[in-house]
């Protein structure tokens, strides 16, 4: 995946890139970058390990009607604008159009019970960040959910590799970067844990 997102970086010029070190929200592995260009305009690669989950990662996704297009092929889609996602497919050598239309999942696809326990491990987080007092409040009832998910977050967020990730804005797009940090354990937390399929 890493070799395949650099030759996919060649076609951007950016002011400040930000690499995605995987997805949080999925059990897929993902590795991507997020470029701000000299405009202001940000365009988001990321290549996964499987076209299904490039697909499954889409669904999240709602493109702005004004300003972002996506082009996707095998594994891998870039969102962003228009020429810049045109430069990014004659970069990888494929024939693809931009569009606004998210494609849609296989029709034999079958939902990955893990994914549902990855995406609450890191809205559990997200939260501890963001809101915490929420959290502090919240801690029955996630509990509930996903015994012993408050103990991993506080572990994954206090530890020293997340020092960058504590002192950042949740609006602030290096957050996501170091967010993404998270992906490996929470998605082992998932698969070893009787939380595949939180409650």
């Amino acid at each position: 995946m890493a070799a395949e997102l650099a030759k996919l970086e060649v076609a951007l010029l950016c002011v400040r890139a930000l690499p995605l070190y995987d997805d949080v929200y999925h059990e897929a592995s993902m590795r991507g970058t997020i470029c701000v260009d000299s405009a202001g305009s940000i365009t988001q690669i990321r290549v996964f390990d499987s076209r299904t989950a490039s697909l499954v990662a889409l669904q999240d996704w709602a493109i702005d009607p004004d300003n972002q297009w996506l082009v996707q092929n095998s594994n891998w889609f870039a969102i962003g604008p228009r020429q810049t996602v045109e430069d990014v497919a004659i970069q990888a050598e494929v024939t693809l159009s931009p569009t606004q239309v998210i494609p849609e999942l296989p029709g034999d696809y079958a939902p990955n019970p893990i994914d549902e326990c990855v995406q609450f491990v890191s809205s559990t987080a997200y939260t501890y960040l963001s809101d915490a007092q929420m959290f502090t409040s919240d801690r029955a009832a996630l509990e509930d959910v996903a015994p012993a998910v408050t103990t991993e977050v506080e572990a994954l967020i206090q530890r020293p590799e997340s020092a960058r990730l504590r002192s950042l804005a949740p609006d602030d797009l290096a957050f996501e970067s170091e967010f993404s940090r998270l992906g490996p354990d929470v998605k082992a937390f998932c698969r070893d844990s009787s939380t595949s399929a939180p409650n």
